[in-house]
């Protein structure tokens, strides 16, 4: 299995539009950047959207913030076509590993079957859960904020980066 990274730097690629119908498709609506606003965050030293393909077939995308000593997953899909096949390890697995810096992400409460399956599949690929009490600021106009788990790589996010985490999403992740 051979994985093509590519990386999109705007909204005019033709893959722009592949991202943006699983990005449609695996959110819902109150967890969605509009175009305007991914359009903004393309402005952003930190902001990186990564497109990964298979012999020319479209895979699944990362979208993530660069910081000092953190990565932030914004938002990962793998095709629905391709889900269940080992690529969501594969990609998660090689991000993880390309940095040493501390990869945190954010899942929905563990209320149910399909979000306890979420959760083994991020422990799978060696992320724990932390006991933080964690809101995400609402992306649209009309929807409030919501309650999410923290997932991080290697160990627990320590108090001083959870902090540092929080005013980044604030400040530079929802600054757009």
């Amino acid at each position: 299995m051979i994985i093509d990274n590519i990386k999109l730097v705007d909204l005019g690629s033709h893959l722009y539009l592949r991202f943006q119908d699983l990005y449609g498709r695996s959110f819902p609506i109150f967890e969605q950047r509009t175009n305007e606003q991914q359009r903004a965050a393309f402005e952003s030293d930190y902001y990186n959207l990564s497109i990964y393909s298979e012999g020319g077939v479209f895979v699944g995308f990362i979208s993530y913030w660069e910081f000092k000593d953190y990565r932030y997953i914004e938002h990962f899909a793998i095709d629905d076509q391709l889900r269940g096949k080992g690529y969501g390890t594969k990609l998660l697995k090689s991000f993880v590993a390309s940095d040493s810096r501390q990869v945190i992400l954010e899942i929905d409460p563990i209320i149910d079957d399909l979000s306890a399956a979420r959760l083994r599949f991020y422990e799978s690929c060696g992320f724990c859960i932390n006991s933080y009490q964690h809101t995400h600021p609402p992306y649209r106009e009309g929807y409030d904020p919501h309650s999410l788990v923290i997932l991080s790589s290697f160990e627990m996010v320590c108090k001083d980066r959870y902090s540092r985490f929080v005013l980044d999403l604030e400040g530079i992740v929802m600054a757009f």
